[in-house]
């Protein structure tokens, strides 16, 4: 008979896991999720950089929709950028876009940008360690 409760006991706990995962499978698919690929016109990269980083900074901390945005550099060519934007929604993507910050950066860099390719995703799975405070310090 105990075996038994611990039977039911075990399956209750793995139907709560199941519904559980699916639950984060289905907030997962309900964010917004791109990327976006740059190549800057190399006069202008300095500056690129720089309009880039204050506004992501900006939406990262005012709005609460924007979820994630993160731009990085090919080393090899400097010029290609690429920006990994994490929405929580397909709303809070279409308020960023009217948000001034990004009306600013999106204006201000209008002539710094050679191409601009802007890809849709399906996340599979986003898993992130808190070291952003750890890496604003060692700039």
């Amino acid at each position: 008979m105990k075996s038994l409760t611990t039977i039911k006991f075990l399956l209750i706990c793995l139907a709560i896991l199941m519904a559980s995962h699916q639950q984060s499978k289905a907030q997962l698919s309900a964010k917004k999720v791109r990327i976006a690929r740059l190549e800057i016109y190399p006069e202008y990269l300095e500056a690129y950089k720089v309009a880039l980083a204050e506004h992501a900074a900006a939406a990262v901390k005012s709005e609460p929709g924007v979820l994630a945005l993160q731009a990085v550099y090919d080393k090899a060519h400097p010029a290609q950028v690429t920006v990994f934007e994490m929405y929580a929604s397909e709303n809070a993507y279409q308020a960023h876009l009217k948000a001034p910050h990004f009306l600013k950066y999106k204006n201000g860099t209008l002539k710094m940008v050679k191409t601009l390719e802007l890809i849709e995703t399906e996340p599979i799975a986003i898993e992130i360690k808190p070291v952003l405070t750890e890496m604003r310090s060692n700039k």
